[in-house]
């Protein structure tokens, strides 16, 4: 099935690796011209250079720490500078860390919200008024399963990932009447170099083995397996193309049956 992006322009945001990276693929393949972001310059060119010899559109790197406001706007700009224009705005940078609520100090909290949301909105603030002009565009947030549903060890998860909920849903209606329509998309335990930090991380703060952390997270889920990286850039392609374009403000779960809301 033809998505409709061949020579569309993305900027993915957190693509050097994992769930970033298999989404910059996927949109490549698809014939889209791809700048792909991150904080680490070397990882970040040595993707671009893997990406480099996939079929498909072209891909350009530039990097960027999202925790700073003044190299946010220098991304957008060298975006536009050097691919002309963007279409789509794919938000998959920053991932929120377990932690235990006692280590929250006063001093500590304002940078649980550095961790993904205040990327996300500073990525938005700059993106918006250039794909206002377009009359065609897409915005899509990666979020997370915390978001709705609760954990005693994944506070700041769960409060960064509701604020990315609420957030892609008050964009979409700020948006859509320009006909650039944005959603969110809801992972949950996939299989990358992150998730392993997750799980050394719940080990080490919940006192079990990681093995039994890892056995424990996955027989609570329908299919009893990581999700693969490849199955989010699928949904997030979708998102990003043609074939969308009835989408408005949803979150769509990639979660292997996760989330029991209805």
């Amino acid at each position: 099935m033809d998505l409709g992006l061949k020579d569309k322009v993305a900027l993915v945001t957190g693509g050097s690796r994992g769930v970033g990276r298999a989404i910059a693929r996927a949109l490549l393949l698809e014939g889209a011209k791809v700048m792909i972001t991150a904080r680490d310059p070397q990882r970040l060119a040595a993707t671009a250079a893997e990406l480099a010899h996939d079929p498909g559109g072209e891909v350009r790197a530039a990097a960027a720490d999202l925790e700073d406001d003044d190299a946010v706007r220098m991304m957008v700009e060298t975006t536009i500078r050097e691919l002309g224009h963007f279409d789509i705005l794919v938000n998959a940078a920053g991932s929120v860390n377990p932690a235990d609520f006692a280590s929250l100090t006063e001093a500590a909290w304002p940078a649980v919200f550095e961790q993904k949301l205040n990327g996300y909105v500073r990525c938005l603030r700059y993106a918006i008024p250039h794909l206002k002009t377009r009359g065609w565009g897409r915005i899509i947030n990666l979020a997370g399963v915390g978001g709705r549903e609760a954990g005693a060890l994944t506070i700041p998860v769960g409060l960064n990932n509701a604020a990315v909920l609420n957030l892609t849903k008050s964009i979409a209606l700020l948006m859509a009447p320009y006909n650039v329509l944005a959603n969110a998309v809801v992972p949950h335990i996939i299989d990358t170099d992150r998730q392993d930090e997750t799980m050394s991380l719940l080990s080490a703060l919940s006192g079990k083995p990681e093995a039994a952390i890892r056995k424990e997270r996955l027989e609570k889920l329908p299919l009893k397996r990581m999700g693969r990286a490849d199955e989010v850039a699928s949904v997030v392609a979708f998102l990003a193309s043609e074939r969308s374009s009835f989408v408005v403000g949803a979150a769509w779960h990639v979660d292997g049956g996760a989330y029991h809301g209805i």
